[in-house]
């Protein structure tokens, strides 16, 4: 079963689910999950290890194949295969699987991991930290507590079941 992202849904998906954040040493000591190849380059830049990176190799819907800051990460290494504007069950899986181990992980999207960040967000402890980027505005940090995974599973619910 694959999730489809409906049109009624792009739009508020725009509106960013947490704060904007520049200062990366406010993160020190938390759980830190992170989607998207700039975001995870950037944290890993500054001296964080994440919990968990997602990326597909492009910044910007431009492919530059995945940054050695990233493939040279040590982490544990998990690849799925997800077309732009869905969430595939495999990617569900793998977020699950690297969430629940004791291991740093890195996930590889053969495809888009925009959306990855619902389901990192439904998955990842409370109190954990989940960051993306928002094109052409800045890095966006996500608490994850009761509200913002209620409201990232209301999204999910909202997404369109491709039989798959």
């Amino acid at each position: 079963m694959t999730l489809r992202l409906p049109e009624s849904l792009r739009k508020k998906l725009k509106t960013p689910l947490g704060n904007f954040i520049t200062d990366l040493s406010s993160l020190k000591g938390k759980t830190l999950v992170c989607v998207g190849d700039q975001a995870s380059k950037d944290l890993l830049r500054g001296g964080l290890r994440p919990r968990l990176c997602v990326c597909d190799g492009k910044i910007r819907r431009e492919s530059v194949g995945v940054p050695p800051e990233i493939s040279d990460y040590d982490a544990a290494e998990i690849k799925v295969k997800n077309e732009p504007g869905t969430l595939s069950k495999e990617v569900f899986q793998a977020v699950e699987k690297a969430l629940a181990s004791k291991k740093n992980h890195k996930i590889i999207v053969d495809g888009e991991e925009d959306l990855v960040t619902l389901v990192a967000i439904k998955y990842a402890r409370p109190g954990s930290v989940v960051l993306y980027g928002q094109p052409n505005e800045g890095l966006v940090a996500v608490e994850v507590n009761e509200r913002t995974r209620d409201k990232a599973n209301s999204m999910l619910n909202e997404m369109v079941e491709n039989g798959s």
